[in-house]
């Protein structure tokens, strides 16, 4: 089972200057749809933010208690690859269990946002399936 990316929105919070950025993130999963929501705090750019959504989403999905929170949200520009390479990198407490997940997608400057959302469900989706195949033992 697996969770699917729909839609991902940044804006800002109010109609200030410096106004800090909300996201959105909207998950489907087998029809039904899955919002996550974060705001950004002043240490965070606008990937931490995006990634820090998707991952409240994905919790929100999960049909067991389990805390997931950003570690680093980061865009990469390896030589070899033509486009970046957005790298998600979370911490998921589930029972008395720790574990650091790693996600990455590559995508063109312009998808940036659906693919730092992308990155934080590559990170999750081993682990969501693994929890979902439990559930359904």
């Amino acid at each position: 089972m697996r969770l699917i990316l729909l839609d991902v929105q940044l804006k800002p919070v109010d109609d200030g200057k410096d106004s800090p950025k909300e996201a959105y993130v909207v998950l489907s999963l087998k029809g039904q749809r899955i919002v996550g929501h974060h705001v950004q705090t002043n240490q965070e750019d606008e990937l931490a933010v995006i990634a820090s959504a998707t991952l409240r989403a994905v919790q929100n999905a999960l049909p067991v208690p389990v805390k997931l929170s950003l570690r680093n949200a980061i865009k990469l520009t390896p030589q070899f690859l033509d486009s970046p390479l957005l790298v998600v990198i979370a911490e998921l407490h589930y029972g008395k269990s720790r574990f650091e997940l790693t996600g990455a997608c590559q995508c063109d400057e312009s998808a940036m946002r659906r693919g730092i959302a992308q990155a934080a469900l590559d990170a999750t989706n081993r682990l969501v399936s693994f929890i979902f195949s439990e559930q359904h033992r």
